[in-house]
């Protein structure tokens, strides 16, 4: 019996289901909005590519003139050259106690790769402006609000006072960046997701070594874990971040660095002579601090104008985000402690202290509660108004900045030209200029380490490399001498950068002009260089003569190299 080969029957196809309709009254599954289906990343991207366009359509080249950049590059320079944290612009270059270090480090790692001051450190910033939009983005869409996130990132990719902020040599927008990448990491964090908990803790600590101001995100990212009773995790958290508080404390104490609980109930810190404030004078500073956030930096920041109309707008939005918060506490995350404790913090500071890079950190925080309030409001007169309302405000708000955008946009590309020309300071006002420039004459003509009294001394010793520090805060002849001779100054730089100087350097060349002699002027805004004579002639034996004439300085006060006289 022969045995033919059996082959396997081939596989009949499976009739597919015919989709069968929806039973009368049954309701479709619905679907996700548009928002929520595109892809997370791929937006984030696409804003950073946004903001990034935009940025480099109204960068300028030119230094920002507040001054804390200098005293940022010169602690760069300290960790690269001395491999410590010191002031070098100050005499001795003792221990530096007041910005934390973690920015500066972020410029000593762009030094050593080969970036140059200043157009380097923008690139930093900028760098750390597009990190912030992107992930102030994703916190938000992590949130479970995709069309929100939308819109709040569009804002923020394009408003033209972030994009202003996005190029200034400050803390604040890499701080802002470390603090979203906090929020982002903390929000909806399980107890067993090790990763996404070690980001969240590694930018806190990142976040406050960046600016002291950190403290509320600290605080709040400490209180949230505790109530969560997540122990474990807050038990490691304390015991990164409390010993590096603790060192950095103690640093600032044993160096008798500078203290901000004092200055805090100063009336004007750089008044001190107006006494310090109480509780009527912290309200009233609260109320003020109040008014100018909501009138002016919120505005400059969304539009870079102000008037009524942006006035109530911000109030408008501003009202709105405390709503949304209020609502939003009822399952409260890390956000919605940092909220109110950072607000706080800088409506209590001194009003001199106020503007738009401090209120930088809290604007996404701000409309992401305002977008979410406005979302509700709609959707309880209409469902199908949500979408509509929320498009138009943000079309509104993008509408308002793209006039600033343009007008900023023509003078970058002015200042960028003047740059490219050989003239770096092209843009700056004339005194701006002359101080510059006389500080480099000085880099060559003074004694070496010859100290110098200076509005700015973190850029004189920038440009100079001679130390430098504040002029003392008295009107008083004697007591001006007495700093001097203490603190080991010979000479004065006579700015015309604000009133500050005159205030208080004024009437001490006044009462005493034959005490100085002058090394040399710069252009006519009035900018001088003087120096402290040796041995003063006593009031005695020269009585003030009216006016403030001063004699040209003998050889002896310049450098032995330096053969030039004063021009």
């Amino acid at each position: 019996m022969s045995r033919k080969a059996s082959r396997p029957e081939p596989r009949r196809a499976r009739p597919t289901p015919a989709k069968m309709p929806p039973a009368a009254g049954a309701a479709e599954t619905p679907r996700a909005p548009w928002t929520q289906r595109l892809p997370a990343w791929g937006v984030a991207l696409g804003l950073v590519a946004l903001h990034l366009l935009l940025a480099a359509w109204v960068f300028d080249p030119t230094v920002f003139t507040g001054g804390d950049n200098a005293s940022y590059l010169s602690l760069a320079r300290s960790l690269l050259e001395r491999h410590a944290y010191r002031s070098l612009w100050e005499p001795g270059a003792p221990l530096h106690t007041q910005y934390p270090p973690v920015f500066p480090a972020l410029i000593a790692l762009g030094l050593l790769v080969g970036l140059k001051p200043w157009v380097g450190l923008k690139l930093i910033v900028l760098a750390c402006s597009a990190v912030a939009v992107a992930l102030s983005y994703l916190w938000l869409r992590r949130r479970g609000q995709p069309g929100v996130a939308l819109a709040v990132g569009a804002i923020l990719a394009a408003s033209p006072g972030v994009l202003a902020q996005s190029h200034l040599e400050l803390s604040d927008v890499p701080f802002w960046a470390f603090a979203m990448v906090a929020l982002w990491a903390f929000e909806r964090l399980g107890k067993g997701d090790r990763v996404r908990f070690a980001i969240a803790v590694a930018a806190t600590v990142l976040a406050y070594f960046t600016r002291s101001a950190g403290l509320p995100l600290v605080v709040a990212a400490g209180a949230w874990l505790a109530w969560r009773r997540c122990w474990r995790q807050l038990a490691i958290f304390a015991a990164v971040v409390l010993p590096l508080a603790f060192l950095w404390w103690l640093r600032a104490h044993e160096a008798g660095g500078v203290n901000y609980a004092r200055l805090f109930w100063y009336v004007n810190p750089y008044q001190p002579e107006l006494g310090t404030i109480g509780p009527a004078g912290l309200l009233h500073r609260i109320l003020e601090n109040a008014r100018r956030y909501l009138g002016t930096h919120l505005p400059v920041l969304l539009a870079e104008r102000t008037g009524g109309a942006l006035t109530a707008l911000a109030s408008l939005i501003a009202g709105l985000a405390v709503a949304g918060w209020v609502a939003r506490l009822r399952r409260p995350g890390v956000a919605e402690l940092f909220f109110p404790l950072y607000v706080g913090l800088i409506f209590v500071w001194p009003e001199v202290w106020s503007g738009e890079r401090f209120l930088l950190p809290a604007v996404p925080l701000v409309l992401a509660y305002a977008g979410e309030a406005l979302s509700w409001l709609a959707a309880r007169v209409d469902r199908r108004a949500v979408v509509p309302v929320g498009v138009a405000a943000t079309a509104l708000l993008l509408l308002l900045g793209m006039p600033a955008v343009q007008a900023d946009a023509a003078t970058a590309t002015q200042c960028r030209g003047a740059y490219r020309a050989g003239q770096p300071l092209g843009c700056l006002d004339p005194a701006w200029q002359e101080f510059f420039g006389l500080a480099r004459w000085a880099k060559d003509a003074l004694p070496p380490g010859a100290a110098v009294y200076s509005r700015k001394p973190g850029f004189f010793f920038v440009e100079s490399g001679h130390p430098s520090l504040p002029q003392p805060m008295t009107r008083d002849p004697a007591e001006f001498f007495r700093e001097a001779r203490a603190q080991k100054v010979g000479y004065v730089l006579l700015d015309r950068l604000g009133d500050l100087t005159a205030y208080y350097f004024g009437p001490v060349l006044m009462a005493r002009p034959e005490a100085f002699c002058l090394m040399r002027t710069a252009g006519d805004q009035g900018v001088a260089l003087l120096a402290i004579r040796t041995e003063p002639p006593s009031p005695a034996a020269m009585p003030p003569r009216d006016g403030v004439a001063v004699e040209p300085c003998p050889a002896s006060y310049f450098a032995p190299s330096f053969r030039a006289g004063p021009g």
